[in-house]
C-alpha cells in the first residue's frame, strides 16, 4: 500500500542530489581530459617506456589485478548503493509512517495535502480534509491494555482506509486521531464517503471475548473554500470536530467561520475550569429525597456547583469540560470527599447521601480502592452511602468489569442506584445479575405524568419490573402535588423534585436543622 502514496520529499532530494554529483562528476571529467590534451601528455607512451625498463615487475600480471580491483570496487559501490536504498526505505518508514496502524504519520499527511492542494489549484478542483477523534478511547486502554488498544486502532485504520478510494490518504495524526485526504472533482462526491465513515460506528470490534462499538467525532474541512495551506485546512477541520465532540457526539460537522468563536468560548472555560481545580472554588448543594410510604426525608442528593462571574455552569457542561480536559477524577474525588464531610454537620442517623459518579471516573482501574479510601477517612458509614451512576456507565462492552466493581462496592456496604433511568441503552435483561439497590426514573417522565397516560404506563411496568428484581423506585423531577400523588397511587418508593425541595447549601441545611430543634 505503500507504493502508492506519493513520492516523499525526502527521496526526491536524495535522487536531485544524486543527478547534481554526477553533472559535477562529469564536468570535472570533461575539463581534466581538455587539460590533458592541451598540455599533450603522453600518459601511453610513458606507460610503454616504463614497462620496458621493468620487464621483471610482470605489469601484465599487475595490470590484471588493479582490473579485477577495479571490477570488485565497482561491485562494492553496487551493492553499498542497494544498502543505502534499503537504508533508506527503512528511515523512511519510521519518519513517514505510523509504526503502530502502519498508516501515514502526521508529517507525511501534512506533506501529501500539500501536494494534493498544489494539484487541485491546477486542475481547479477541490480537496476535502477530515478530522476524526475517538471519543472514550482512554477506558479502552485502562481495560485492556495498550496492547490490544493499538491492535484496535490498527483495525480501525484499515477499515477506515477501506471506506475511501485508493487515490485517497487515510492518516493517523498520533494517539486517537485520524486524517482522511480526498480529492474532489465535485462537492457531491463527498456525501457517500462520509455515509461510508459514518457507519463505522455501527460496526463491533472484537477484543477479550467482548463486541465493543468505537464512536468518534468528526469534523470537514473543504479547500479552498476554508482555507489556502495544509496548516489552515488542518486548524478548520480540528475545529470542526472539536464542535462535533462538543455538541453532537457520534456526527460528522461541515466546518462554519462561527465554530471559532464557539472553540475560544470553550477553551476559556477550559482555562477557567483549571484556575477553578487550583483554587477549589466549587460548591455542593443537597436536595432531599421523599419516602412515599412515611413521607419522611430518607437522604440527600449531593449535586456539585460551579458558579462563574456571577454566573452558575451548567452541572452537565462542567462535567462535559472535565471528561474532555481529563479532569474529571480530580473533580469527581473532590465532589464525593467534600459531600462525606458536609454530610457529617446535617445527615440524619437513617437518612443516606447520594453521590454522582461519571462513567469515565467509574471506569479507573483504582475506583473501589478510591472509594474505600474516602469512607476511611471521614469515618462515614458505607451503607449510608449511595453512588449514583447513569445508565452509559455500565455498557455491555466490559459487562464483567462493571460487575465485578459492583459486587466489590456492595460487599463494602455501599448502595449503588442508576440515575436517569429509562433514556439510556442500559441491558435490561443483565440488570438481574447486578448488585443494584435502585433506579432512579428519569425526569422527562416525570414531567408528562400528569397528560399522558403512555408515561404513566411506563413508570408503572418499571415499578413492577423493580419489585420482580427487588430494587426500589425513585422518580425525579417532581414539581407539582399532582405528580407526587400519581406517583404515590401508582406504587412509586420514592420521589425527588423542586416540589420537594430545592438544592441547598450546607449552611442553609445546618440553619434548618438549628431552625428545628429550637436552637
Amino acid at each position: 500500500m505503500k507504493q502508492k502514496y506519493m513520492q516523499i520529499s525526502l527521496g526526491k532530494e536524495i535522487r536531485a542530489r544524486a543527478k547534481r554529483d554526477l553533472f559535477y562528476i562529469c564536468t570535472i571529467v570533461l575539463i581534466l581530459s581538455c587539460i590533458s590534451l592541451i598540455a599533450k601528455v603522453d600518459l601511453f607512451e610513458q606507460l610503454y617506456f616504463f614497462s620496458r625498463q621493468h620487464e621483471l615487475w610482470e605489469m601484465d600480471e599487475i595490470t590484471l589485478i588493479v582490473f579485477w580491483f577495479g571490477l570488485g570496487g565497482i561491485f562494492y559501490a553496487y551493492r553499498r548503493m542497494q544498502d543505502l536504498r534499503d537504508l533508506l526505505h527503512e528511515v523512511s518508514d519510521k519518519a513517514f509512517f505510523d509504526q503502530v496502524s502502519q498508516l501515514p504519520n502526521r508529517a507525511y499527511s501534512l506533506e501529501c495535502l500539500t501536494q494534493m492542494i498544489h494539484r487541485a489549484e491546477r486542475l481547479e478542483c477541490q480537496v476535502a480534509v477530515i478530522f476524526i477523534d475517538l471519543n472514550n478511547f482512554k477506558m479502552v486502554n485502562d481495560t485492556y491494555g495498550h496492547a490490544k488498544g493499538d491492535l484496535l486502532l490498527q483495525v480501525f485504520g484499515e477499515r477506515l482506509r477501506y471506506t475511501i478510494r485508493k487515490s485517497d490518504i487515510v492518516g493517523r495524526l498520533g494517539g486517537d486521531e485520524y486524517l482522511v485526504l480526498l480529492e474532489l472533482k465535485d462537492e457531491d462526491e463527498l456525501a457517500p464517503v462520509l455515509e461510508r465513515i459514518k457507519s463505522l460506528q455501527e460496526e463491533s470490534y472484537r477484543l477479550d471475548e467482548n463486541d465493543l462499538a468505537l464512536r468518534f467525532s468528526a469534523g470537514v474541512a473543504i479547500y479552498p473554500h476554508d482555507g489556502y495551506t495544509a496548516a489552515d485546512l488542518l486548524k478548520a477541520s480540528d475545529i470542526a470536530m472539536y464542535h462535533s465532540k462538543v455538541t453532537k457526539r457520534g456526527q460528522i460537522e461541515l466546518y462554519t467561520s462561527g465554530m471559532a468563536e464557539i472553540l475560544y468560548a470553550r477553551y476559556q472555560l477550559e482555562s477557567d475550569l483549571k484556575t477553578a481545580l487550583q483554587n477549589k472554588t466549587f460548591h455542593m448543594a443537597y436536595q432531599p429525597q421523599l419516602s412515599l410510604k412515611n413521607e419522611q426525608i430518607i437522604g440527600y442528593e449531593a449535586l456539585i456547583r460551579w458558579e462563574l462571574k456571577g454566573k452558575l455552569i451548567p452541572t452537565a457542561q462542567l462535567i462535559q469540560i472535565a471528561e474532555d480536559t481529563g479532569h474529571i477524577e480530580e473533580i469527581g474525588l473532590w465532589a464525593l470527599y467534600q459531600a462525606l464531610e458536609d454530610a457529617q454537620s446535617f445527615l440524619q442517623a437513617d437518612q443516606r447521601l447520594g453521590v454522582n459518579i461519571t462513567s469515565r471516573h467509574f471506569w479507573m482501574s483504582d475506583f473501589v480502592s478510591q472509594i474505600q479510601q474516602a469512607l476511611s477517612a471521614h469515618e462515614f458509614p458505607p451503607h449510608r452511602l449511595v453512588l449514583e451512576l447513569t445508565e452509559s456507565a455500565l455498557v455491555c462492552d466490559i459487562f464483567d468489569d462493571i460487575r465485578e466493581k459492583l459486587t466489590e462496592l456492595r460487599a463494602l456496604g455501599v448502595h449503588i442506584a442508576i440515575d436517569d433511568f429509562g433514556i439510556g441503552y442500559s441491558c435490561l435483561g443483565r440488570l438481574k445479575d447486578l448488585p443494584i439497590s435502585c433506579l432512579k426514573i428519569d425526569q422527562v417522565f416525570t414531567r408528562a405524568l400528569v397528560d399522558s397516560e403512555r408515561d404513566r404506563y411506563v413508570i408503572s411496568t418499571l415499578i413492577h419490573m423493580a419489585k420482580h428484581l427487588n430494587l426500589s423506585i425513585l422518580a425525579e423531577g417532581v414539581e407539582s402535588k399532582e405528580q407526587l400523588a400519581l406517583l404515590h397511587q401508582i406504587g412509586c418508593h420514592m420521589a425527588q423534585g423542586y416540589y420537594i425541595g430545592k438544592p441547598a447549601s450546607l449552611a442553609t441545611l445546618v440553619e434548618r436543622m438549628k431552625s428545628s430543634s429550637g436552637l
